[in-house]
């Protein structure tokens, strides 16, 4: 199935075949904007995970389209969650707040109140057990709650962005890398699982920075074929991880509706540490859905020719597509281009950012942009 969140403050769910999306339902009962939208990573799922503005985090059933769980905070907003097995969390202002499934009623099972000191805009589970949370102050910590929620227990670094953190996500084989969108379009790169080591020497552990990573990807588009569809780069969807090719691609969008895949190529150090990485030419841009801007993209698997992918647009359209080019491929014959990438993202820092006996915890250290999260 697709879950798509709509400005009306539904759920709609489609079911995908290879020549269209079918309506099957629509989830309602959150009361203000959706912010953030799931299918549970657990052994139900077909449960679909919502958080909204109006504080409530609700587990719904696709199969009868009715709430089946349903979590609540007062006078608060909630801006994202995340779930591993029975434990499910969500990001609110300067909380990240956690509940256990197994446990009926609204009881908070804990939270970490003692590292952010703005809106948390995104919290992402480890399969390790490890969360990471991101906020408008600058900051992304790390926390591990496998085993307790004390928050002087759990912490593990903080890394620092200085730049309201817009989304994250986990990538790579082992999820321990890291891609950072931030409130003014620039993209971070860390090696976020080896930060939390303290046996691994080498600094904070970002390989690449990007402060103008729109305008690099509006170079990048203007230099390939996808120039006719995509003129210019007005503005970042996210970031996509092609698995089978260990390649991650920027999303780069125009304002009427077409996106690209922008390659980031990596460069791995004689330590076998990523050391820095370049963005290349676009391998494959989706054209023709959508005539308004996209905010979110999601890749889902094969179909007969291709992945598929499906978007959401302004445009109150969501648009199933099947990518003729195999990423992997086309990501190898950007690899092989290497030589003619665009601007680097730069290299390590030697900044050590794990946390150390005598380190300024992270709530001391601001310096983010004071900035809500869009909805989509």
């Amino acid at each position: 199935m697709v879950a798509a969140s709509v400005s009306n403050n539904t759920i709609k769910l489609y079911q995908p075949s290879e020549a269209n999306l079918s309506l099957v339902s629509e989830l309602r009962g959150h009361a203000n904007t959706i912010t953030d939208l799931s299918f549970c990573e657990c052994s139900q799922p077909y449960r679909v995970l919502s958080s909204s503005t109006d504080g409530t985090l609700v587990a719904w059933d696709s199969r009868t389209g009715q709430q089946a769980e349903r979590y609540q905070v007062h006078g608060q907003e909630l801006f994202s969650l995340s779930s591993l097995n029975h434990v499910l969390a969500a990001g609110t202002s300067g909380e990240v707040l956690f509940w256990d499934r197994r446990v009926t009623g609204n009881k908070l099972l804990a939270k970490l109140d003692d590292t952010h000191a703005e809106d948390v805009t995104q919290v992402r589970f480890h399969s390790s057990g490890r969360i990471l949370s991101g906020s408008t102050d600058g900051l992304i910590a790390v926390h591990d709650v496998s085993k307790s929620f004390n928050d002087d227990d759990v912490f593990q670094a903080a890394i620092n962005i200085n730049n309201s953190v817009e989304e994250f996500g986990l990538y790579g084989a082992d999820g321990g890398r890291l891609w950072i969108r931030t409130g003014t379009e620039s993209v971070h790169l860390w090696e976020w699982l080896r930060c939390t080591n303290e046996d691994v020497p080498g600094g904070d552990m970002q390989f690449a920075d990007f402060p103008e990573a729109r305008n690099i990807a509006g170079q990048a588009c203007a230099a390939s074929a996808a120039a006719s569809l995509l003129p210019q780069v007005d503005y970042l969807v996210g970031c996509h991880y092609d698995g089978p090719s260990d390649r991650l691609f920027l999303l780069a969008g125009h304002n009427d509706g077409p996106v690209a895949f922008v390659p980031i190529l990596e460069q791995r150090g004689p330590d076998g540490a990523m050391a820095a990485a370049a963005m290349s030419c676009p391998v494959v841009a989706l054209a023709g859905g959508h005539n308004s801007i996209v905010r979110s993209l999601r890749c889902m698997g094969d179909g007969s020719s291709g992945p598929l992918c499906v978007t959401g647009g302004e445009d109150a359209l969501v648009c199933l597509w099947t990518v003729d080019s195999s990423l992997a491929a086309a990501a190898s014959a950007a690899a092989a281009a290497a030589p003619q990438a665009g601007p680097t993202g730069g290299g390590r820092h030697r900044q050590r950012n794990s946390p150390g006996p005598d380190r300024q915890h992270p709530s001391d250290k601001h310096g983010g942009k004071q900035r809500r999260p869009s909805p989509y």
